[in-house]
């Protein structure tokens, strides 16, 4: 095994060293991207089905040229496999949940955006009838939140990125829209739902350990 040091030496040369530890670091960088594409996969279901060895090469690829071009950066504060592992395994994430998500119809997901649409599952047997209760008022301040002081945007933003899931980077690139725009969606939308809740009487803690999620 090279130490930091050999790393960094071999990959500035030229010639045969340089290439065998190009060789060498595109193998461990192939192993790293495909290990993050596996469990994410596995995470999406059905929904996450693609070739994960091609997009686990693709990935090796991209990250090898981000890592030759960042070497000045490198400071030895870990072990040089470990800093370049996290090139590869943040661009197979990004590029795994780019993938799982290609077959999706956003428009029909977001066309579902009303609080009808919303699934709340719970467990009868774990819920005591005043807890039941007090869960269904808060339900119905959140739907009537959503319904009528929600924009359909952040109805979208909403329930797209909270309810089904879907990557903030899927949506920005679905709208054409910004990062920036898209967080600010959905964070105007959670103070108006927190905003009304507390207006009603219920602490933004004890909501989230009443429902444990919306689905």
């Amino acid at each position: 095994m090279r130490t930091n040091d050999e790393w960094i030496r071999a990959l500035g040369e030229r010639g045969e060293t340089q290439g065998a530890a190009l060789h060498e670091l595109r193998v461990l960088l192939v192993r790293a991207a495909r290990f993050a594409l596996q469990r994410g996969q596995s995470r999406a279901g059905r929904r996450g089905a693609f070739d994960v060895d091609q997009l686990a090469e693709d990935c090796a690829q991209n990250a090898l040229v981000a890592i030759l071009d960042r070497l000045p950066d490198f400071r030895g504060d870990s072990r040089f496999t470990t800093w370049a592992y996290k090139f590869a395994i943040n661009m197979a994430l990004v590029a795994g949940r780019r993938e799982a998500w290609k077959p999706v119809s956003l428009d029909a997901l977001l066309e579902q955006a009303g609080a009808s649409t919303w699934r709340l599952e719970t467990d009868a047997r774990s819920v005591d009838p005043e807890q039941a209760a007090r869960r269904g008022e808060a339900w119905k301040v959140i739907q009537e939140t959503i319904e009528t002081e929600l924009s359909e945007r952040q109805r979208q933003a909403l329930k797209a990125i909270v309810v089904d899931e879907v990557p903030l980077d899927e949506l920005v690139r679905h709208w054409g829209s910004s990062r920036n725009a898209v967080y600010k969606l959905l964070h105007d939308a959670r103070w108006k739902l927190k905003t009304r809740l507390e207006a009603r009487g219920f602490a933004p803690s004890e909501v989230l350990g009443m429902f444990g999620g919306a689905r």
